[in-house]
């Protein structure tokens, strides 16, 4: 497997990411910056260790996993989801309470959550990659690090999207593409 091949199966495992972060700047325009590069981290680093722990668990591992791995990442991100439009349709607090309560809602747990959900695919990459010997120094640091940088950038957009709306609109559109990435995983 070459660099080329690397560097787009980086960014394709990166997407979920980025989609996640995208949905979390939306709603959460109350949080300190250091908790969406918490998140961003957390993303990279759960990206990376996914990639190698399916590169040295292999095939043993690949008949179990598959079967729950995809209904676990789906009712993770589905739950999120949900608590992000119930939380957008329930409060009526006041533009700086709103904001402490949406950074109250961005926890280290709803991170691990999120990066946990987001990073079981790359198991699956991990495990593929033990089978046509990748070279993994290098595509575990191309994952990891594209995972960080679609973290960063999703959250910016959502972000800076979300100023530009004084509604709950796009609290609870982020909860529908949680939600979303959740189905998805199901097809």
């Amino acid at each position: 497997m070459g660099i080329i091949e690397i560097i787009i199966v980086a960014i394709v495992e990166a997407m979920d990411c980025f989609a996640v972060a995208i949905a979390t700047g939306l709603s959460k325009s109350g949080i300190r910056y250091s908790r969406a590069m918490l998140q961003a981290v957390s993303f990279g680093v759960f990206q990376g260790g996914m990639t190698l722990i399916g590169y040295f668990l292999g095939s043993f591992a690949e008949r179990w996993f598959s079967s729950v791995a995809t209904p676990i990442a789906c009712t993770i991100l589905c739950v999120l989801g949900l608590r992000m439009i119930w939380g957008a349709v329930r409060g009526d607090a006041g533009e700086k309470e709103g904001e402490e309560i949406a950074a109250k809602n961005l926890t280290i747990t709803n991170i691990l959550l999120l990066s946990v959900a987001t990073s079981i695919d790359a198991f699956a990459v991990g495990i593929s990659f033990a089978f046509i010997n990748a070279n993994m120094v290098l595509a575990t640091s191309a994952i990891a690090f594209a995972s960080f940088a679609m973290g960063v950038i999703g959250y910016e957009i959502g972000r800076h999207t979300a100023k530009r709306f004084k509604t709950k609109i796009p609290e609870i559109f982020a909860g529908v593409i949680l939600i979303g990435i959740g189905v998805k995983m199901l097809f």
